[in-house]
């Protein structure tokens, strides 16, 4: 699941590492809401936060892995990618506030997708939006993604630390398959 993919401009989307530490923590430095894509959404991270969440997406697992959008060596966004089966999986993305609105996103989601079809064969690609997210139902749109169902009380809001005691939120499930790959069966 490793990456290195050319967006053009001097934008580059590749696999992120323990190596990249530092890079996240400066990203997230000015985050502050909980809209990152690491196993626990926080911002902004420490060093330790930060090393944590890489370790959680080593793509060396081969379920999944963590891809940064970065120019002239600096972060400005991430996606997630968790496969979820031996057909689909999951997207996850974010780009750092002083960044969004730029396109950054959609670069990254379009891209990404495209690679997950043509390199993993995988025919499924998803995202799990929150309904009251209105630009991020916009990206999905304007990436290819369609519609496919609400999930009730399904994601997370991260509230507590301990899920029984979280609040939950219904979820949109937006997908994007492939044309060029067989049917999942």
């Amino acid at each position: 699941m490793i990456a290195d993919i050319d967006l053009g401009h001097g934008l580059r989307l590749r696999t992120l590492t323990t190596c990249d530490v530092d890079l996240v923590v400066e990203a997230t430095g000015t985050e502050t809401s909980q809209a990152l894509w690491g196993p626990r959404p926080s911002g902004p991270y420490t060093p330790w936060e930060a090393r944590e969440a890489l370790d959680a997406w080593d793509p060396a697992a081969g379920r999944q892995a963590s891809y940064g959008m970065l120019k002239h060596g600096r972060l400005l966004g991430a996606l997630g990618l968790m496969i979820d089966g031996p057909h689909s999986a999951e997207l996850a993305y974010w780009v750092r506030p002083e960044s969004r609105r730029q396109g950054l996103a959609l670069r990254g989601i379009n891209a990404l997708t495209r690679w997950t079809h043509d390199e993993l064969a995988l025919d499924r690609i998803w995202l799990e939006i929150d309904p009251a997210n209105t630009p991020s139902l916009r990206l999905a749109d304007r990436a290819g993604y369609r519609y496919e169902q609400r999930l009730p009380h399904h994601c997370r809001a991260w509230t507590a630390s301990d899920p029984d005691h979280d609040t939950w939120h219904d979820c949109l499930i937006w997908a994007h398959t492939s044309l060029t790959t067989s049917p999942a069966t």
